[in-house]
């Protein structure tokens, strides 16, 4: 079990707003997998209410963040983000169903 980055991760987001935000895949293949907006992807990140665990991960050289929404026992997200220079970079999103959201909670959340 990994270190909680969570507090790090919102102080660092602080610094950002939602014209800062850029998207390492293509905007509509992401939102699509997920079935939301733009806007609520960006609110979600930039306010980190329902952020339960952030995982830090070294990948290429760069410092990299795995984000675990938890909305409720059947519903969460993965967002995987890095900061660059002038940008938070969202790398991709993961939908989480109900026994993806349940393997994590026994295993990082309790």
């Amino acid at each position: 079990m990994g270190k909680d980055y969570s507090s790090e991760v919102k102080e660092l987001i602080k610094k950002y707003k939602k014209e800062d935000i850029a998207y390492g895949k293509r905007l509509d293949l992401l939102l699509s997998r997920i079935g939301a907006t733009q806007e609520e992807v960006e609110n979600e990140i930039l306010n980190c209410e329902t952020l339960r665990f952030a995982e830090k991960q070294e990948k290429d050289g760069e410092a990299r963040y795995a984000l675990f929404f938890i909305y409720s026992n059947k519903r969460g997200r993965i967002y995987l983000i890095t900061f660059r220079d002038r940008s938070l970079r969202v790398i991709t999103i993961i939908p989480l169903g109900r026994l993806s959201v349940r393997r994590y909670l026994k295993r990082r959340f309790i």
